[in-house]
């Protein structure tokens, strides 16, 4: 589909604004009308700041997949284990509830995914029900009925305060270069783009961390979809993935270090948080860098993958004195220095170092 922007009219705006408007967003006057005005705009940026996509007020691909994923409602469907899996609002509800009572189904992000059918599978078994994975109204029912006499706090707490139990670089850790192939990402004059940095902090990264092993989501400059890139990490077994991006924006006075954890409607990821504490904090003080902070997005890759993930945008390629920091032929190595030691230091629980 085209990506909607304000000025656009027509079918697709009327389907849009009929999405937004069953959700509770505001249309102003006009209402449903088919015209993208700035008041459809507002309501869609209301939407993607909920939902924690990027705010742009753009309707593309993205944005699309999530308005109509929140647009399903329990019961109203059935549920089960498959390949695309189902996701939608009627699944992080589903999700929600399950971690109320108990039955862990992993991140609440709104995929029925092997986790969740386990899950669903306990709490079928556990409420006298056939532990088939097959969720409907019925079960939904169920779920409520028992939910509803907890106290509510949708997220099973974390006993290890956001730290790995075991040691995290006992396993793998997968590295997640962004971009590839004919996404070159931020390219900035004279040629050098985001997706050939990305690559080569990944290839340094590889040689350096003290994992059992180091997965690489593309070793070369190849395109790889997220969803194969989410595949990779979810399948290897890994503890961790980190996904490696830099920035750009508009105004070239933009700076700085800023990382992301999966945080979605009230759903965060411990780990995720933690890790990215960690990451943010050695990065930006070896680069000299602005730290911006860490913050809860549901991006792609983030919230696709089933293990604690951590997406870093290490500085601004539009930015100029942060480009000519990144043309340093040892920048690559920096950065994966600063990497591994954040995360040893993650992994041997050292809070001084994460300490404002």
């Amino acid at each position: 589909m085209r990506t909607l922007r304000r000025g656009d009219r027509g079918r697709e705006v009327v389907d849009l604004q009929t999405r937004l408007q069953a959700l509770g967003y505001d249309l102003g006057n006009r209402g449903i009308d088919g015209v993208f005005r700035e008041e459809t705009e507002l309501a869609v940026r209301a939407f993607q700041q909920k939902v924690g996509i990027l705010a742009d007020g753009l309707v593309g691909p993205v944005t699309w997949r999530e308005l109509v994923e929140a647009g399903y409602r329990p019961g109203g469907r059935l549920l089960y284990l498959r390949q695309p899996p189902f996701r939608g609002a009627d699944v992080m509800e589903m999700q929600r509830m399950l971690n109320d009572l108990g039955f862990d189904p992993g991140a609440v992000n709104g995929l029925f995914d092997e986790r969740t059918a386990r899950a669903v599978r306990d709490f079928q078994k556990n409420a006298g029900l056939q532990p088939d994975g097959v969720v409907d109204g019925a079960v939904f029912k169920t779920l409520s009925i028992y939910a509803a006499q907890t106290l509510g706090t949708h997220q099973i707490p974390d006993k290890n305060d956001g730290y790995f139990p075991e040691d995290l670089f006992s396993g793998t850790i997968v590295i997640d270069a962004a971009h590839g192939g004919p996404d070159r990402g931020h390219v900035v004059p004279g040629g050098l783009s985001e997706a050939d940095l990305n690559l080569a902090v990944a290839h340094e990264l590889a040689q350096i961390l003290p994992a059992r092993q180091v997965l690489l989501t593309r070793s070369d400059d190849e395109e790889v979809s997220q969803v194969d890139r989410a595949f990779l990490a979810n399948t290897s077994g890994a503890k961790m993935i980190v996904s490696l991006h830099h920035a750009s924006h508009p105004n070239p006075a933009a700076r700085g270090t800023a990382s992301f954890y999966f945080e979605r409607l009230g759903y965060r990821s411990h780990r995720g948080r933690m890790a990215a504490a960690y990451l943010q904090r050695g990065v930006s003080r070896a680069l000299g860098t602005k730290d911006i902070g860490e913050f809860g997005r549901s991006y792609d890759i983030l919230r696709e993958t089933n293990i604690p993930a951590v997406m870093i945008e290490l500085l601004h390629l539009s930015n100029p004195e942060e480009r000519r920091l990144a043309s340093d032929p040892y920048y690559p190595a920096t950065v994966a220095e600063a990497i591994t030691n954040a995360l040893e230091l993650y992994a041997s629980r050292d809070r001084e170092f994460i300490a404002v």
